[in-house]
């Protein structure tokens, strides 16, 4: 990558949620939070769906991200997607990210297509495949996990609604003590047309 010299601004591309799904998985993060365990929650307003983390990136690469995206996606239709099911990755009994998932088609094509583009400015293609998820808290620790855990079983098949990604995100990340804000940099629209309604099963 280039832009040696320059600030770097640590980013990555997302999609956002809609503010009904926000709102439920808020909820759920409040009736979560009060189980006492070793789990950095995440902000309600740092809820996303990260297709590809970019790391500290100079100022003059994200505007080669920026053509680079509209290029690739402008083609790309908008899809609905449905916000359903609690777990823990990589495994209950041993968890380090609390989770909700999404269902429906479209999300891993997109992501893809992210990965495809970025590549030859120089990021480096992901070591795993992409599972759709909105990161809800990261564990750091084993204290109550046991309680917590029964607390995810219990909304293990619950929906928190549906989504319309209808654009992409790049935000800026900027890490605290108190845990990491983010900012939107720039937006990048999808095609109007909403495909997949009735994949969501």
């Amino acid at each position: 990558m280039d832009g040696r010299g320059e600030e770097r601004i640590r980013s990555f591309v997302a999609v956002d949620l809609d503010a009904a799904v926000l709102d439920n998985l808020r909820r759920l993060q409040a009736e979560l939070t009060r189980v006492p365990a070793d789990v950095r929650w995440v902000r309600p307003g740092g809820m996303h769906v990260t297709l590809k983390f970019l790391g500290a990136v100079a100022p003059s690469l994200l505007a080669q991200v920026h053509a680079a995206l509209r290029e690739t996606l402008r083609e790309v239709a908008a899809m609905t997607l449905a916000v359903r099911g609690l777990g823990a990755f990589p495994a209950m009994r041993r968890p380090r990210v609390v989770w909700a998932g999404l269902v429906g088609d479209g999300l891993a094509e997109l992501a893809a297509r992210v990965e495809a583009a970025l590549a030859p400015l120089g990021f480096a293609a992901e070591g795993r495949a992409f599972t759709p998820h909105v990161t809800l808290g990261r564990v750091n620790g084993t204290r109550g996990w046991p309680a917590l855990a029964e607390v995810i079983e219990r909304h293990r098949e619950d929906d928190f609604g549906t989504t319309v990604v209808n654009a992409v995100a790049v935000y800026r990340s900027l890490l605290h003590r108190e845990g990491a804000q983010y900012a939107v940099l720039w937006t990048v629209p999808l095609a109007s047309s909403i495909v997949n309604d009735s994949r969501l099963g």
